[in-house]
């Protein structure tokens, strides 16, 4: 029988062919190519992180965040600013007050790793933030395949995963990857849910969509618990996309204002998600507010990382976030404006990119309605649609739907985007002129800038002319760009994140010295001497080695000492005694109360002392 007659028989005599015989099927159906990627996503969502895990760093407020989840596996699950009273230095209580003020979920999620972790280990403090940070990976990639499909989704998720704005908060104990994780949920579940009334003949009730609605709002109620008010943002871009919608409607097809709810199921269910979201996480709220006041909403609302530093400008912000896609990113956000004023088919690819373009300008336009939010998780949240639109960008180019003459001024837009990120000189430079501090240095600097500036414009132009009319050379030149830009992206992400502060490396060594001397000979008192030093003195603690002697020595307070002097009225015992900030170390006071060094630290900035005698012998006065 020939191949192309497997499975059917034909009928001797009858010119027929009968199909009682049924086709033989694979014992496993082959997957469709798009399958593939997404093993690919888990790869590139996985291993980044694991790298930067490798130097994660006790980064204020992190130890804070620490504090907290100790504060919680102690008893203070719901409220952990009463531990504000067991921090003797006035700063030290300020901090940790502003981060209890937050919500709990994240110092829970610490509370439990904590607890299954030994020694209490710090790097349980982290993994739920490196957790967070692999489900954004997930959810960037199928935010860019609900829109154009499995293609995007890929290169979104390769931009995000290397990309390092995502990676440093992966490796710092901060919510900012948890709440991310959860405002993308949140939008997902709105496009999702969209999707699923597009295609079911039942718009609300029961199916697809109500379920989609359901997450949301669980996403909404769980973001609400990490970062409280931010995640309403989520709404505000959710309802300038359903104005946009009913915009591009024919003007006999609107709905009177008054119907909109009645007649759009995506605000019905925007409604349910709400409602569960405000179950979810209103009673912790009410709860805080009704002890602490209007100084809960004031904390609330102005978290520690809002203070870090004075916010740079918009571009500014654009290029440390992604220097190397920022031109697609802008050249892709043009040309789904000009798609989406054209229009008129409400098109799923044009309708998921103007999501993106809102989500993108109410991102960009926070610092100005909010100087007071979270810094980092705004920033991931300006990155994200960012990455989407710069994938779609990097798209349109791979499928020759955008000339690649557009190089021309694309690369050049790019080197000099790199060079502003890479180069403190350029921008010093850039500084004085706008100045107007002209000096030789800042000569040299333009100079310099134009100079690279010219290279790459006539190296462009040349392999512009070199690639004309072949559509062979085209295909080398694109894809040589496309390949820098990742390689540039991946680069840049794994170098930011290997290098470690020295602060994290010291305290880790201190950390494994105690608990090797207190195995040996538990130790008795604990007692930390540090001037009472702002933030960027030689040595600032804030919060890290509080928080080491704290997962340490859990049961053993600490004691806060200004002077070496006050080490001579410790009572007996074996002792702990740790100089964080002091210049000079009197050297009577380590032979009186018999002192040995157990950590070889930077003279100035860190040492450790431990008793080396018997413990109950009395100090010689």
């Amino acid at each position: 029988m020939e191949p192309a007659l497997a499975g059917r028989q034909r009928v001797e005599g009858r010119g027929r062919w009968d199909s009682s015989v049924s086709t033989a099927r694979p014992l496993v159906r082959p997957a469709p190519r798009s399958a593939m990627f997404f093993p690919l996503v888990v790869l590139v969502a996985v291993l980044p992180g694991l790298f930067a895990l490798t130097s994660w760093d006790l980064t204020p407020p992190g130890p804070w965040w620490g504090l907290r989840g100790l504060a919680v596996l102690e008893g203070r699950v719901l409220d952990q600013v009463p531990a504000t009273a067991e921090l003797v230095p006035p700063r030290e209580a300020r901090a940790f007050r502003q981060v209890a003020y937050q919500p709990p979920l994240y110092a829970w999620l610490e509370a439990l790793g904590l607890a299954l972790s030994t020694d209490r280990d710090p790097l349980a403090t982290v993994l739920p933030s490196y957790a967070a940070g692999v489900l954004v990976v997930l959810l960037v990639y199928w935010l860019g395949r609900l829109s154009r499909g499995p293609g995007l989704g890929l290169i979104a998720a390769g931009l995000a995963g290397f990309s390092r704005a995502l990676l440093v908060p992966m490796q710092q104990a901060t919510p900012a990857t948890l709440a991310l994780a959860g405002v993308l949920t949140v939008l997902y579940s709105y496009g999702a849910h969209r999707r699923a009334v597009a295609e079911s003949s039942r718009a609300w009730g029961w199916g697809g969509a109500f379920l989609w609605a359901v997450l949301g709002g669980v996403a909404l109620g769980l973001s609400l618990l990490v970062v409280g008010a931010f995640a309403l943002l989520t709404l505000v871009v959710i309802l300038f996309h359903q104005a946009y919608l009913r915009a591009g409607s024919p003007p006999g097809e609107r709905v009177p204002w008054t119907l909109v709810w009645r007649s759009n199921a995506s605000l019905r269910a925007g409604t349910l998600a709400l409602v569960i979201g405000l179950a979810i996480a209103g009673p912790w709220h009410v709860m805080m507010f009704s002890r602490y006041g209007w100084d809960f909403v004031l904390g609330l609302l102005a978290p520690l990382d809002s203070q870090a530093s004075p916010s740079p400008g918009l571009l500014t912000r654009l290029i440390e976030l992604a220097p190397a896609t920022l031109p697609l990113g802008l050249f892709a956000a043009v040309g789904m404006i000009r798609a989406a004023l054209i229009d008129e088919n409400d098109d799923r690819e044009v309708v998921g990119g103007v999501l993106w373009l809102l989500w993108f300008a109410v991102a960009a336009l926070l610092p100005v309605v909010w100087p007071g939010r979270p810094r980092a998780l705004s920033d991931l949240f300006l990155l994200v649609p960012l990455i989407l639109l710069a994938a779609h960008a990097i798209a349109q180019l791979a499928s020759r739907q955008v000339s690649v003459r557009r190089l021309t001024w694309l690369a050049p837009l790019t080197a000099v985007s790199l060079a502003w990120w890479g180069s403190a000189t350029l921008r010093d430079a850039v500084s004085d002129l706008w100045r107007m501090h002209i000096d030789a240095g800042t000569a040299l600097g333009l100079h310099l800038a134009l100079d690279l500036l010219i290279a790459v414009v006539l190296l462009t132009r040349r392999h512009d002319r070199w690639a004309r009319r072949r559509d062979d050379r085209q295909r080398r030149v694109l894809g040589g760009f496309l390949l820098s830009i990742l390689c540039v992206t991946v680069v840049i992400g794994l170098g930011e994140v290997r290098r470690q502060q020295w602060e994290t490396s010291e305290l880790l060594n201190l950390r494994r010295m105690i608990l090797r001397d207190n195995r040996k000979r538990p130790f008795d008192v604990v007692a930390v001497v540090s001037p009472d030093r702002a933030a960027g003195e030689p040595f600032a603690p804030g919060g890290r080695l509080r928080f080491i002697l704290r997962s340490a020595l859990p049961h053993l307070p600490q004691r806060d000492l200004t002077q070496a002097d006050d080490l001579l009225k410790l009572p007996p015992g074996q002792r702990l005694v740790i100089l964080a900030g002091v210049e000079t170390q009197p050297s009577y006071v380590q032979s009186r109360l018999g002192l040995e060094r157990i950590l070889d630290g930077r003279p100035g900035m860190l040492e450790a002392f431990a008793t080396a005698h018997d413990p109950t012998r009395e100090p010689r006065r």
